[in-house]
């Protein structure tokens, strides 16, 4: 069987290269202005030479995206960037206005058009609409089921396709929301999203329903006895806000539905998260390439992430009642990411720590493949050459390091076992 590639999310240049050095295939990154994500997306042009000139020297690929729907007073801009794409040949550009693409094919000829899921593409006339206009990808519409990835690639075998296989979903088709725009003033089309959905929503009238403390039913006026029932805890409620989709067990059939690239989202998240499901994706790929079944621990690796429960997506269907989220944005993993290696001489681990590390503690060391993580006593902690009993997240005026005979590559995460199995990560 020949694998898809694993392709993840590079909000800024760090999290590119963590990225690739987990495993990952390819990423996906673009500056602010010309993308879905604005926060904490800090990638800029000079980035993106020094991420594609990596790339293309290791065997990786970068696809740039361009997939906003900018007004007219932006698209003198939009010109100026696909030149600087024509020049920087990435391996695609992600587009989904009507547009651009045709700006691109004038602009950027030479560099494959990928076609963004805000286009909603979910059936073969829609793909071959698109290859008729010069795009090689189509990324298809979480809404679409495996069974339907199938037909599409049968009768559109040439054009190559991509699906989200992991991270957060969106209450409105393919990401098209207009609430935050209504409540906020910022465009979700626009990449600047404030996620109403996943706000904490307060419910007035109760009742008791089903041992539920704090519940309301909702009944539309014409599908009377039909209700949803909006359910309520101390964090207030979640009802407009989905699970999270987690594909890693069901790779081996949608690599036979005929995708091509499997697409984690997550631009925002921290390059830990990247680490963990990169190497944990890459893992999954390379034991179905090696014919061995699906590894469940696997799924504990990647619960070490925050997340908001998991679910297939649309893998099989509508999710459902299970598809929604109903708690707080939370892991359940005992392992929680506490600091990065920066470097090592003379038996001692220079690190940035991200939180609380004290002395006795065990502490485990993420590396690139699951199987070479080892753990350790942290021991003989200082700070600035002077003995200290602990380190704190976020104190970086300083040369936090700890004793360490094992010579661990920079950039390597570190995390640590925790009391609370309920964390947020």
């Amino acid at each position: 069987m020949k694998l898809p590639e694993l392709l993840c999310p590079a909000g800024d240049k760090q999290k590119a290269f963590t990225a690739f050095r987990y495993g990952a295939d390819a990423v996906y990154c673009g500056v602010p202005l010309f993308s879905l994500r604005t926060k904490e997306n800090y990638i800029t042009e000079d980035d993106i030479v020094e991420i594609v000139d990596f790339a293309h020297k290791n065997g990786k690929k970068v696809y740039v995206t361009l997939n906003n729907f900018p007004h007219q007073s932006i698209i003198p801009e939009v010109k100026k960037y696909l030149k600087f794409i024509a020049k920087v040949k990435p391996d695609g550009i992600i587009l989904a206005d009507f547009g651009v693409l045709n700006l691109a094919n004038e602009l950027a000829p030479k560099v494959p058009k990928h076609i963004s899921v805000q286009t909603s593409t979910v059936n073969s006339p829609g793909v071959e609409l698109w290859q008729k206009l010069g795009v090689e990808r189509i990324i298809l519409a979480r809404e679409v089921t495996l069974s339907e990835v199938s037909e599409i690639k049968k009768v559109c075998p040439k054009m190559e396709l991509e699906y989200f296989v992991h991270g957060s979903m969106c209450m409105s088709y393919s990401g098209r929301c207009l609430l935050s725009n209504h409540l906020t003033g910022r465009d979700a089309n626009l990449g600047v999203c404030a996620q109403p959905c996943r706000w904490n929503y307060q419910v007035f009238e109760q009742s008791k329903i089903h041992d539920v403390e704090r519940s309301a039913l909702l009944e539309e006026e014409k599908r009377k006895g039909e209700f949803l029932q909006a359910e309520e805890d101390f964090h207030g409620t979640h009802i407009m806000s989905s699970r999270d989709m987690c594909m890693i067990d069901r790779l081996k059939g949608i690599s036979e539905a005929g995708i091509e690239s499997l697409k984690v989202e997550g631009r925002n998240k921290t390059p830990y998260y990247v680490a963990i499901v990169a190497r944990a994706y890459r893992q999954a790929l390379d034991d179905l390439g090696n014919g061995k079944e699906f590894n469940p621990e696997l799924l504990e690796e990647i619960n070490t992430t925050a997340n908001r429960g998991f679910c297939h997506g649309f893998l099989d269907g509508r999710p459902g009642k299970d598809g929604i989220q109903k708690e707080e944005n939370r892991s359940t993993s005992a392992k929680e990411f506490c600091g990065i290696v920066r470097g090592w001489k003379n038996g001692r681990l220079e690190i940035t720590p991200k939180n609380k590390i004290v002395e006795g503690t065990e502490i485990e060391f993420v590396m690139t493949k699951i199987a070479d993580d080892f753990s350790m006593t942290a021991k003989d902690l200082r700070f600035n050459d002077e003995k200290v009993e602990a380190f704190h997240g976020g104190n970086q005026n300083g040369v936090a390091s700890i004793a360490c005979e094992v010579a661990v590559a920079e950039g390597t995460f570190i995390r640590q076992r925790t009391a609370n199995v309920s964390h947020k990560a």
